[in-house]
């Protein structure tokens, strides 16, 4: 068993034989939403959730960097 099988359990309330029959896509679309529920539910996370929101920007705020003289 593992951390993530315990995050994907506690967020979908699925126990640890039904995780292990989940497609890899299913199981890693759970954990994505777990972690981020996990996160949103504190300030430190959500600051975490959005400062990794814009690393992953690839294109730049256009609009923003027009206003800045």
């Amino acid at each position: 068993m593992s951390s993530d099988m315990k995050v994907v359990s506690d967020y979908t309330l699925l126990d640890f034989s039904q995780i292990d029959g989940l497609e890899v896509f299913d199981y890693y679309g759970y954990l994505h939403d777990a972690v981020v529920w996990n996160c949103s539910r504190s300030e430190a996370g959500r600051d975490y959730l959005e400062d990794a929101y814009m690393h992953s920007r690839t294109e730049p705020d256009r609009a923003a960097l027009k206003n800045i003289k």
